[in-house]
């Protein structure tokens, strides 16, 4: 058999050197349009959650990540969150008297907050707001008075005043709440995060005002489109995310405006960030 050799010389002749592949950079997932712009995340972002049901975990308002933004919420920010509970008084028809008429409702579990005190009667009260239907208009009424200890308010119908739809509704310190990262269509606990959580008995007790004794948000969190932040609540007394009851919830963050390159790599990413990285 004829061995057959480099027709140049005995030896082979040397490969020719292959270029190195070039390293092509990995395409960012989201491309900023911006700088972070400072946000305040507060109930009025909130839609309403699910009705209120006695003791169980009730997701009763969701703020959802608009389209187009990034939000990342700091470590150590100062959290303000009163919930209020409601409570129902009977109708009083005080058409046809001659004075006002008082009537007194029952606010199982109120509590007295750090809050600025105001001086009743008053519709600007903090801890506790009323409303009732006067003469086919919903309106705010004054509180005339609060009585702790005993768990009542006191409300003043005026002469000539029919009063229907009477509720009252009051920072209580009965049960917990919760803050909870979602996807979007996620309902399932393997779909969300738990971001912080505490109990009404303490959270409405301490001065929210005062930055060295407000309670804080516990870590750093990046939330996108297609999230949602859900604020749940496990408590015996009814809770109605409405207007009228002027809950206070703010936390603090930056929100960054983007374009979106790979949905599924940021979602990925948001959510190894829930959980504390990886």
């Amino acid at each position: 058999m004829i061995k057959l050799t480099n027709i140049f010389g005995g030896r082979r002749a040397p490969r020719p050197v292959q270029p190195a592949p070039k390293k092509v950079a990995p395409k960012p997932v989201a491309i900023p349009l911006g700088i972070p712009q400072r946000a305040l995340i507060d109930h009025r972002d909130m839609d309403p959650g699910v009705d209120w049901k006695a003791n169980e975990w009730r997701p009763i308002a969701v703020f959802k990540i608009p389209q187009g933004t990034i939000y990342r919420i700091p470590d150590g920010e100062p959290v303000r969150l009163y919930l209020k509970a409601v409570a129902s008084g009977s109708d009083v028809d005080n058409s046809g008297g001659g004075s006002a008429q008082d009537t007194t409702i029952s606010v199982p579990g109120i509590v007295k907050t750090k809050m600025r005190a105001v001086t009743l009667p008053s519709t600007s009260h903090p801890e506790v707001a009323a409303w009732a239907t006067v003469g086919g208009t919903r309106q705010k009424v004054p509180v005339k008075a609060i009585d702790y200890a005993a768990e009542t308010v006191t409300l003043s119908v005026p002469a000539g005043e029919n009063w229907t739809g009477i509720k009252v509704y009051y920072v209580h310190g009965d049960g917990e709440f919760r803050i909870r990262a979602q996807r979007e269509l996620g309902n399932a606990d393997s779909a969300a995060a738990l971001l912080m959580d505490g109990a009404f008995g303490a959270i409405h007790t301490v001065s929210q005002i005062d930055d060295e004794e407000a309670p804080t948000w516990p870590r750093k969190v990046t939330l996108i489109e297609t999230n949602r932040l859900v604020l749940e609540v496990r408590t015996s007394r009814r809770v109605d995310w409405t207007e009228e009851a002027e809950h206070m919830f703010q936390i603090k963050a930056f929100v960054l405006q983007v374009k979106v390159q790979d949905k599924a790599a940021l979602r990925r990413l948001a959510e190894i960030d829930w959980r504390g990285g990886i």
